[in-house]
């Protein structure tokens, strides 16, 4: 498999790294020389020093032959051009570009189905909003992850000391529980990776991961001694990107929202753009604002 990095920053060599280590046919392009150099001393991958939205340094790059290009550079309209100039010189490519700018938002489908034609497009400020979202309604929880468009969940928990599973055996826990249980995917004790087995026990402390399907998620979170509260109000330090859309979304969701912002200009954009949320010009971390604002 051939794949083309259109950027050598810091998402672009991690993404080469873990490509070259599977053994893929890497090409990473870059107009920083000093990026390049980095890229090429460190990864067994080919480089091209060049604008990754040229068309002549995309045909040196082989995208013809190429099965992925990834436009992951500092510049959503860098990769915009570099995908649309993919689509020109080669359709067949999937193309997968990272588009940071709100302004965008709303063109994600336009993009995806009509020219440039990007098969996949990822606000990485849309996904850290997301993850905070969904481990918010599922407190306790380490991790949580939504396949199968939501259907099917994948939590990671801690078991607590009072956790009815705690120390029973897997091949046990549903007579112990008087029903079935989901499906435990693993296990992390003491920084080791177990992949558990009938004979395997649970023991206070560990690190869950299970497996649920949507509708029977709030009976899979209760076998463990866990379950979903509604968030009622919340506090949001830093008025950001971040903080912006994670303000907006609780807005939707109708939950009681303040920001606390220190920059007085970020605090008049922010009221004039958010309906419900309450913005308080502020430092976070003063002790005092925080006990008026009731923490």
């Amino acid at each position: 498999m051939k794949i083309i990095i259109v950027g050598a920053g810091e998402v672009g060599f991690n993404i080469a790294s873990h490509l070259a280590f599977e053994n893929k046919d890497v090409v990473v392009i870059d107009n920083n020389p000093v990026a390049i150099r980095h890229v090429s001393d460190t990864i067994d991958v080919h480089v091209l020093n060049g604008s990754g939205s040229s068309p002549i340094v995309l045909k040196e790059a082989g995208i013809k032959e190429a099965d992925i290009l990834l436009a992951v550079t500092d510049s959503d309209e860098t990769n915009l051009v570099a995908c649309l100039v993919a689509n020109i010189l080669s359709p067949t490519t999937k193309k997968l570009a990272r588009i940071r700018s709100a302004d965008y938002d709303e063109y994600h489908d336009t993009f995806r189905d009509h020219t440039p034609h990007i098969d996949t497009l990822i606000n990485p400020e849309i996904e850290v909003v997301k993850t905070i979202h969904r481990m918010m309604n599922v407190p306790g929880a380490v991790d949580v992850d939504d396949f199968a468009d939501g259907r099917v969940k994948f939590v990671a928990i801690h078991l607590d000391k009072s956790a009815r599973l705690a120390g029973v055996r897997l091949s046990e826990m549903s007579a112990q529980i008087g029903k079935k249980i989901p499906l435990i995917a693993a296990v992390i004790r003491d920084e080791e990776l177990i992949i558990p087995r009938g004979n395997d026990r649970l023991l206070a402390g560990d690190l869950v991961y299970f497996i649920s399907d949507k509708d029977n998620f709030l009976d899979s979170l209760a076998i463990f001694d866990k379950q979903m509260e509604p968030i009622g109000s919340v506090l949001i330090i830093g008025g950001g990107n971040i903080g912006f859309r994670l303000a907006k979304l609780l807005e939707e969701k109708a939950v009681f929202t303040k920001i606390i912002e220190k920059n007085p200009d970020r605090c008049v954009q922010l009221a004039e753009r958010l309906n419900k949320a309450v913005v308080l010009h502020g430092d976070g971390s003063d002790q005092e604002l925080l006990r008026k604002e009731n923490i």
